[in-house]
């Protein structure tokens, strides 16, 4: 008999997760407990250009990893229905920062996510270069996919960028 079975809960369970039935703990709950390691973070606001290819070429995963989800968030040719240049992003870099951190936080009790890493440029972006992008490694695609989605939404709901479009 395992621990569910006894009534007893998983240790480290996170709420988001469902236990399969007859099975324990999740396979991805078993990940953390086996690893005992915390989820790697990478952050950069930068004005340099994100360079994609350097950084999915910089990756490095474990063996026990199954999912590798990333975005590129991309500057579109239109603003509020008017015809945009480019985007000209702000920070407040101390805060963003602060913000990014406790969204990791969050990110690592919910999920078992082995690593974030997040570029977010700041400065003149022109239209269809990337301002974005975010990096999510997990055992499992679920997991990986619903961390990254939380993270770009809450980013936009907490995260001090601004950002001012220009008109052609």
């Amino acid at each position: 008999m395992n621990r569910t079975e006894r009534g007893q809960p998983c240790p480290r369970i996170l709420i988001s997760l469902r236990k399969p039935r007859g099975q324990g703990c999740p396979r991805s709950v078993r990940f953390m407990q086996r690893s005992k390691q915390f989820m790697k973070r990478h952050l950069v606001i930068s004005t340099d250009p994100i360079d994609e290819a350097a950084l999915v070429r910089d990756r490095s995963i474990s063996a026990d990893l199954g999912a590798v989800v990333y975005f590129a968030g991309v500057v579109r040719g239109a603003e509020e229905s008017r015809a945009i240049s480019a985007i000209d992003y702000e920070v407040f870099q101390r805060m963003a920062e602060h913000q990014f951190h406790l969204l990791f936080d969050q990110i690592e009790k919910r999920w078992p996510v082995a690593s974030v890493r997040l570029v977010h440029r700041i400065g003149n972006v022109k239209v269809s270069e990337p301002s974005l992008w975010v990096e999510v490694t997990a055992p499992h695609r679920g997991e990986a996919f619903a961390a990254c989605q939380f993270l770009i939404d809450e980013m936009k709901r907490f995260v001090p960028i601004w950002k001012k479009p220009q008109l052609v």
